[in-house]
């Protein structure tokens, strides 16, 4: 009825086959046939158009809406330049270095993050992604991983393949896949599912040329965001999730963090807001809570945000979903090489990297296993 609504009818004839259809078919048909298209959004000027009118942007954006851009993107920065005559957007460009200082410096101007854009005759256009409910207008991290399953079992592969091409360029100009394209995720990523995706993409489409870009990308991401000593890589050889932004998280609804704040501000006969105002602005210095949001942000990076399992102790955890993510990264890597590039990529054998995994299965029973 909703539909023949749309469609500017008043009055719908709906087949018997429709009407006697299974349930599980039906809402089954509704996702392949309907779902899919309206949960697709671009970064190009229609998608830009739908974020200006965000319902999140009340509260977060001032009436113009900042488009921050990867320095190293000039095809992207001039194209949100020139939609600034035609739309209330601010483009900004991201400095080289992404520190934490930096995302908390733009926290009061939050706005959202370039993707993928691409000419084809002559029109620029986003690479399309899929978002994971009706409300949003951004792209998440591991839920677009799943997202992509479905869209395979749909038969829609050029869709999942656009979700990993806006994982790859995630990756090459802001450091990581993200928990979701907005400027105040610009330190957080999320549970890796990069390898997966890849991986069941190519088993449809049999684009070698794609996959050995995607490969060098996600190897890419297994060095430089999970395997850093001292960052995500701890001293055990195992990974943990560690978001480093600075300060009280921006997404969060007011009052989120009253709670935590309440006897704080009390301490120091101050109100809840003054005391984040002055928490935020470093004239008051408080290092247990500054800890206190690191856990709270890393415990939004695994994905498990927000609930008790992670609260308070995520980022001294090395958790077994993350290390077993990773060991399929590194049995995945070994599984292509072996078996698409003749066992040799870029420098790398597939031996090495079973010997990685090896190593984590081992530390894993080690020190997981009870």
């Amino acid at each position: 009825m909703v539909i023949q609504k749309q469609s500017g009818k008043k009055i719908a004839q709906i087949s018997l086959d429709k009407i006697e259809e299974q349930p599980a078919n039906r809402v089954s048909r509704m996702i392949r046939d309907y779902y899919w298209k309206g949960l697709t959004r671009r970064m190009d000027k229609s998608g830009i158009e739908a974020l200006i009118s965000d319902t999140k942007n009340e509260t977060l954006t001032a009436e113009v809406l900042p488009v921050y851009v990867s320095y190293l993107d000039t095809f992207a920065q001039n194209y949100y330049q020139a939609l600034e005559k035609d739309l209330a957007i601010k483009m900004v460009v991201l400095p080289k270095d992404i520190s934490p200082e930096y995302v908390k410096s733009i926290n009061d101007k939050p706005g959202i993050l370039s993707l993928k854009l691409e000419e084809v005759d002559g029109e620029v256009t986003g690479v399309p992604f899929v978002v994971p409910g009706g409300r949003f207008n951004e792209m998440y991290g591991w839920d677009s991983y799943f997202e992509a399953v479905g869209l395979l079992c749909d038969g829609r592969v050029d869709l999942a393949k656009a979700m990993a091409d806006n994982f790859q360029y995630q990756i090459e100009h802001y450091g990581k896949i993200l928990n979701a394209n907005r400027s105040y995720y610009l330190t957080r990523t999320q549970p890796p599912f990069y390898s997966s995706l890849i991986v069941e993409v190519f088993e449809v489409t049999k684009d070698v040329k794609w996959l050995k870009s995607h490969l060098k990308t996600a190897i890419k991401e297994y060095q430089t965001v999970w395997m850093v000593q001292g960052k995500r890589l701890t001293e055990s050889g195992l990974n943990r999730y560690l978001a480093e932004g600075i300060g009280i998280t921006p997404e969060c609804e007011e009052g989120h963090y009253d709670t935590v704040l309440k006897p704080l501000a009390e301490s120091k006969g101050l109100s809840i807001a003054e005391y984040s105002e002055k928490y935020q602005s470093n004239v008051i210095i408080n290092e247990a809570l500054d800890t206190y949001f690191v856990y709270d942000r890393s415990l939004r990076e695994s994905g498990h945000d927000t609930s008790w399992r992670l609260d308070d102790v995520c980022a001294d955890l090395n958790v077994v979903d993350l290390n077993s993510l990773l060991y399929k990264y590194e049995t995945d890597f070994a599984n292509i090489i072996k078996s698409i590039f003749n066992n040799d990529f870029e420098g790398f054998t597939s031996e090495y990297w079973t010997e990685l995994a090896n190593k984590r299965s081992e530390l894993m029973h080690e020190l997981m296993w009870n």
